[in-house]
């Protein structure tokens, strides 16, 4: 059976990306960079075969309190944008990967893009005490459903129980009258993270 071509799209992306230390772990691509950061690649997917790069940070301390409070995804990045965002006038949101078209082309493209904008955005954002701060002083740059839950575990894992006590309070307070999916999810969230943390 002839591979697919999101198959050969993404076998010519991870090609090219393989001298930058990207490395392919399932549906993305990780870059160890030492202290339990990695920096990350994805993709969204769609039409015959558009691929849209994201580019974010991870960071392990982050990823164990959430797997330890069952929420999240592992290896999902604590703050992530599309590549196209990084790159100024004329940003090019998808590469498209054409039937029996040239993908290593295609995926040189990205990847040179990809380490033109998006690196930059990764090394910015892969040390954590630099980013927790930014991410404390400007809550709104989190999309609302999850930054009450990563500003709680970022004051927690900065030894700041008060300051998650308060975020996870305030949030409880902004959606106690709500019954939609997200306000059910976010009080068992609370409800996990108060035991874990011994948070009243």
């Amino acid at each position: 059976m002839r591979p697919s071509l999101k198959t050969d799209a993404l076998v010519a992306v991870d090609t090219a990306l393989r001298p930058t230390g990207f490395v392919r772990r399932g549906h993305v691509w990780l870059q160890e960079r030492g202290d339990g950061v990695s920096g990350w690649l994805g993709f969204g997917l769609s039409g015959a075969l558009d691929l849209t790069p994201l580019v974010g940070v991870c960071f392990r301390r982050y990823d164990e309190v959430c797997r330890a409070l069952g929420v999240g995804i592992p290896t999902t990045p604590l703050v992530s944008t599309p590549l196209g965002a990084l790159m100024g006038e004329k940003p090019v949101w998808h590469w498209n990967f054409a039937p029996g078209g040239d993908h290593a082309s295609v995926a040189s493209s990205l990847v040179s893009t990809f380490l033109k904008h998006g690196k930059p955005y990764i090394d910015k954002h892969a040390k954590w005490d630099a980013l927790s701060r930014e991410l404390v002083a400007k809550p709104e740059s989190l999309l609302d459903f999850e930054r009450a839950r990563k500003l709680a575990i970022i004051h927690v894992l900065n030894g700041d129980a008060g300051a998650a006590g308060e975020v996870l309070k305030k949030e409880h307070e902004r959606v106690a009258d709500s019954r939609d999916v997200y306000a059910r999810s976010y009080r068992a969230f609370a409800h996990r993270f108060s035991l874990a943390f011994a948070i009243g």
